[in-house]
This record gives structure tokens, C-alpha cells and sequence, in this order.
């Protein structure tokens, strides 16, 4: 069974690359690049590359435009590694904007291609998949078939890795409310408008991606309206409602005072799991 280690961009998953390196080092490492995420977190990917050795395989979907036909994928460089929007882009020009209920963009961009590829590659259910979802994440692991954890190969929790990372000689360096997906769905609404506060280009941009009027409208009335977030928000309605907030007013909102939840899609958007933590409502 061909160990395949999914590799997300955070700094969980990556230990979790790290142990499979030493464990199982025929595993195959792969990222799947949705060109959404922040600027550092492909800083942070080059840099495993460059310090670890690994062979890392880099993919993006390459979406079919008619409805019906399914979409493929095709393998790029790190050197490509940017975020030019453009996978998300070209999903939404074929199936409308993802929301909180219809949470198709990491199954679009993320599973399906990761399938395809190496089912192509090794053939259906003769590979397992690792995942790098901790042991104090226990809402997210849940048992699948062919799917293993990094909880399955270390005790490790959120401090660890964080500590843990603190000796190497190079961090993801973000905050977590702003990775990895800067703006995804599943994040709760005081660090979407903390994100926008912080980048406030990257904001303009992804403004501008769900403005483009080539984006597919569903007669429903969240993609008509561009409501994408808890609570019926859009990102508009998001700045709007914190407008008169200074950040550290915003920041002050967020669990903890600062602090950030514990196994939720704002750390990392891993293959299948994201779909667990709207399923459990993890908040």
C-alpha cells in the first residue's frame, strides 16, 4: 500500500512530513495548489523543498468549462507557485461561488484532481492517504477508509508543533487567521474581517474575483447576492459590519482574546476533512 502524504501548507502537516520522511521514506508528497493561498505559505512550501530535500509534486485543476464533464488536473512547478487566483477563478466561472452550505471548492480544486492523479498513478485503493490532523483535533478524526493521520503517528498538539517549529531554522510566518486560504468560507466572520484588515490588496483582489460578471449565477439567492460566509455575510457585508472597529477591536473578538481555535479549516484545508468540520460544525 503506497503511502501518500497529503501536504496542505500548514505547519501540523508539514510535521507531519517531517515523520513520514523518517518513517516511510518512499512516501510521495503532494500539494494541491487552489492559487488562493497566502504569498507566505508558498514561501514555507519552497522552503520544506529547499531544507528537507523532498520531492514534492505540485498540482492544479484544470477545469473543464462544460457542465457534465469532468474536470482533470495538471502537474506544475514550485516556481509557479503563486496566488493568481486563477484555479479558483476558473471553478467559479463553471459552477458559481462556493458558500458556507456548498462548500464544493476543496472537493473541486483539492480532492478530485488528488484522486485522479494517483488512481492514474497507482491504480483505485492501492495508496493510503496521510492527513495532518493532530491528536487534539479529535473532531476531525474520524475514521475513512484509506485515510491515515498524523495522530496516528505522533501525540503531538497545537503547542507541540508550534514549539516544535520555533527551533527550525524557518516558520510559516503568518498568523492563522490568515492562513492558509486567506479568505476561506469556513472561517468565522471576525477573521475574515481581521484578513481584510492585514491584506487589505488581497482583499481588493478577491473582491474584484467574485465581482467578475463571468462568474456563473445559481438561482439562489446566496450566489445572486455573493453570500459566501456565516450569518448570510458576504465579504462586502463582512468589512461593512466592522467598519467602525479598529483591529485591535476585531482581534480582541476572536476566541481567547487572540487566540484561535483548535482543529478548524483556518490552520490548514486538508482533503476531505473540511468537509467533517461544517458537518460537526466546527466553529
Amino acid at each position: 500500500m503506497k503511502n501518500i502524504a497529503s501536504f496542505s501548507g500548514g505547519r501540523s502537516s508539514a510535521y507531519m512530513v517531517y515523520q513520514l520522511m523518517r518513517l516511510h521514506p518512499d512516501t510521495d508528497f503532494i500539494f494541491m495548489d487552489t492559487g488562493a493561498e497566502h504569498p507566505k505559505t508558498y514561501e514555507f512550501i519552497k522552503n520544506i523543498v529547499k531544507h528537507w530535500g523532498i520531492k514534492l509534486t505540485c498540482l492544479r485543476v484544470v477545469v473543464n468549462p462544460e457542465l457534465g464533464h469532468a474536470n482533470f488536473y495538471r502537474e506544475i512547478t514550485l516556481d509557479e507557485l503563486t496566488q493568481d487566483l486563477q484555479p479558483f477563478r476558473d471553478v467559479c466561472y463553471k459552477y458559481g461561488l462556493p458558500y458556507l452550505g456548498g462548500a464544493f471548492c476543496t472537493r473541486t480544486m483539492k480532492l478530485e484532481p488528488f484522486t485522479r492523479y494517483f488512481n492514474d498513478k497507482y491504480g483505485k485503493n492501492n495508496y493510503q492517504t496521510w492527513l495532518g490532523i493532530r491528536a487534539d483535533e479529535p473532531r476531525r478524526l474520524k475514521p475513512k477508509e484509506g485515510y491515515k493521520y498524523l495522530a496516528d503517528i505522533s501525540d503531538f498538539d497545537k503547542q507541540d508543533i508550534i514549539n516544535w517549529w520555533k527551533s527550525q531554522p524557518f516558520d510559516l510566518e503568518i498568523p492563522e487567521h490568515l492562513g492558509n486560504c486567506v479568505f476561506c468560507i469556513k472561517k468565522g466572520v471576525n477573521k475574515i474581517a481581521l484578513a481584510t484588515r492585514d491584506e487589505p490588496k488581497m482583499a481588493e483582489d478577491f473582491i474584484n474575483l467574485i465581482e467578475d460578471p463571468n462568474i456563473r449565477v445559481v438561482e439562489r439567492g446566496q450566489q445572486a447576492n455573493k453570500i459566501m460566509y456565516r450569518g448570510n455575510n458576504s465579504l462586502v457585508s463582512i468589512m461593512a459590519m466592522y467598519q467602525n472597529h479598529s483591529r485591535d477591536d476585531i482581534l480582541a473578538t476572536i476566541r481567547g482574546g487572540g487566540g484561535y481555535d483548535t482543529g478548524s479549516c483556518s490552520e490548514s484545508c486538508e482533503l476531505f476533512s473540511c468537509q467533517l468540520d461544517l458537518d460537526f460544525n466546527v466553529r
